[in-house]
């Protein structure tokens, strides 16, 4: 044995058994000597990423891969070496080699896609998988990334068969059951994804991340002392957690307890001044309370929450408007832009009669099935189709740019600035067409209901089943469908419970908004979920029983707690306490006790 093979078996002695601190010392000095010595340097590398020096064994095994051309093995540690650091581009650097080497390279391929998973080139990551025909039956980790990069390209049933099939191959990696249950949550199959994350709890107690996902589902069951004693679990376990503080913050904001959620609240905006979603959450509980002076600084976040912030057209036109920087002088020339909902459209433009009486010099945009009803509600011919100014050359002819609703903070400081007042205006001849139509009916009460919200994400999460209304169906009430979107379904199942359901097949509820209206205009009282539809109705001034999920009670424009909205005069806003079908014999009893609705003063 050489003099230099018995100075490296005694380093890795004294490493093993002795001192590693000693033993990594003398192998560093030994390389410094030997700098171009294969064993030399592999001992470095293997020792230095014991240590956790991944620096030192980089660079050690990139000086063998100089003597070592084109050594697959190699290049590979190094990549994998660079991803455990999050040095994606030179991860990827280090793939390419092998793969310019080795083109059908099963690992480097999929590790591949899941760099530029990494760095969320999310249609990158797709080719780089789909360019392996068949994952390795044995190999979880493949599955795992093709269901992620699935998920981010919304094929949410795909990913989760490939979650699962991860778990069948390695039933101890909590990854997967993680993965799998946000895509659950994200199907809005809360339940299941509930029975995941228990799964992967149980493998791993003390796993941070499905700690935090035990709580996000809870949460979203309005389970929330659950879900805050499990975040406190994971809080012990990292005190400085931002999310978890965020989250815990987020649950009392749902509760309505303002001293709690503030505490929690400081500590996370104090480690991330930019959690948006935090700041909203706390910015609606305010607003919910009445607490117009401070939450309206908050406001502007809804706009950067990255889900809706993708969503919003235009966004650079007012990115340096928000919060405190807008001041708008009411001769400049204004331009008002729409966001992204057409219910928050519609509550945001109750501000417009104050908005129009101040600025002289304005334009509205609006989305194109509410230009013509903003038009006459209004009095004014300034509005005008959804990028009709804000996508052409002629924004340049406006100084300010600015959403609707960065615009209601202006004008409604207090309770009382909420006028209550009844804002849209359906046309005569629709409401007299429908009115003649329902004209054999004048003898019984002429209920509208709908039951579903269809367009929003976690849209099931606030919609109930058309059995839940039953009850409703009574020989001395004529119930007229006002539920957008396809019901085949729902009609079917009301025949086979011998029930009529008024439906009108030519009518287009979610396009023809004109005609939506004036079919509201002729009911005695709409029974509804948290939708469009609803915001038409407290627009039109149409008596209204909201029923709210307390999984959509978040919502700031209805309150449970006291049962109406400030924003809409005559809507009884109805939270489910214990049981939708109590919530429903109770709107039964006010149905039966009056003749004539009136909310404004519940």
């Amino acid at each position: 044995m050489s003099n230099l093979e018995n100075k490296l078996k005694k380093i890795v002695k004294t490493f093993n058994y002795i001192n590693k601190e000693e033993g990594y010392k003398d192998i560093k000095k030994l390389s410094e000597k030997y700098r171009k010595n294969i064993k030399v340097l592999n001992v470095l590398s293997q020792i230095s990423q014991k240590m956790g020096d991944i620096d030192t064994t980089i660079n050690s095994l990139k000086k063998i891969l100089l003597i070592e051309n084109n050594n697959i093995d190699l290049l590979s540690k190094i990549y994998k070496l660079f991803l455990t650091k999050s040095s994606l581009d030179e991860a990827l650097e280090y793939v390419n080699l092998i793969l310019n080497l080795e083109k059908d390279n099963y690992e480097a391929t999929r590790d591949k896609a899941y760099i530029y998973y990494l760095k969320k080139n999310f249609v990158e990551a797709k080719k780089y998988i789909e360019n392996i025909s068949n994952l390795k039956d044995n190999d979880y980790f493949g599955y795992n990334i093709k269901g992620l990069i699935f998920f981010k390209n919304n094929k949410l049933n795909l990913a989760k068969d490939c979650f699962k099939n991860a778990i069948k191959i390695n039933k101890q990696y909590v990854d997967s059951y993680n993965n799998l249950g946000v895509c659950l949550l994200e199907l809005e199959k809360l339940n299941e994804a509930y029975e995941v994350f228990v799964d992967g709890y149980y493998i791993d107690t003390k796993n941070i991340k499905t700690l935090i996902n035990l709580g996000n589902v809870l949460s979203l069951q309005d389970k929330i002392l659950e879900a805050i004693k499990i975040y406190n679990q994971a809080l012990n376990l990292d005190q400085n957690n931002q999310e978890i503080l965020s989250n815990i913050a987020i649950c009392y904001c749902r509760e309505s307890k303002l001293e709690e959620a503030k505490i929690y609240y400081d500590r996370a905006i104090k480690m991330n001044p930019h959690d948006y979603k935090l700041q909203y959450a706390y910015c609606t509980l305010q607003l919910k309370l009445n607490k117009f002076s401070s939450s309206w600084n908050l406001f502007d976040s809804r706009l950067l929450i990255e889900k809706n912030k993708i969503n919003l057209k235009n966004f650079n036109l007012v990115k340096n408007k928000l919060f405190d920087n807008l001041k708008v002088e009411p001769k400049e020339k204004l331009l008002i832009l729409r966001e992204q909902g057409i219910g928050e459209e519609i509550l945001f433009s109750s501000v417009y009669p104050d908005i129009i009486e101040k600025f002289k010099n304005i334009k509205i945009e609006a989305d194109k099935r509410l230009v013509s009803i903003f038009n006459r509600s209004f009095d004014k011919d300034i509005f005008f189709e959804d990028g009709y100014y804000s996508e052409s050359s002629k924004i340049s002819e406006f100084k300010n740019v600015v959403y609707a609703g960065s615009m209601v903070r202006f004008f409604r400081k207090r309770k009382n600035d909420f006028k209550n007042k009844k804002f849209l205006l359906a046309r005569k001849e629709i409401i007299d067409k429908y009115k003649k139509i329902l004209s054999s009916s004048n003898k019984k009460l002429k209920v509208g209901i709908s039951w579903k919200s269809i367009v929003n994400i976690y849209g099931n999460l606030k919609s109930l089943s058309i059995s839940d209304f039953m009850p409703l169906f009574t020989d001395d009430r004529v119930i007229i469908n006002l539920q957008y979107g396809n019901i085949e379904g729902d009609k079917q199942y009301i025949s086979s419970q011998n029930k009529y359901l008024k439906t009108f097949d030519d009518l287009d509820l979610f396009n023809d908004i004109e005609s939506c209206m004036g079919l509201l205009k002729n009911l005695d009282l709409f029974i509804t979920v948290s939708n469009s539809t609803a915001h038409f109705a407290g627009a039109l001034g149409i008596p209204t029983i909201l029923i709210c999920p307390k999984k959509s009670s978040t919502y700031y424009y209805w309150n449970t707690r006291d049962g109406s909205s400030i924003w809409y005069k005559n809507v009884k806003v109805l939270g489910i306490e214990i049981s939708i079908n109590e919530t429903i014999e109770y709107i039964n009893k006010i149905v039966k006790e009056n003749n004539k609705f009136d909310f404004s003063n519940n």
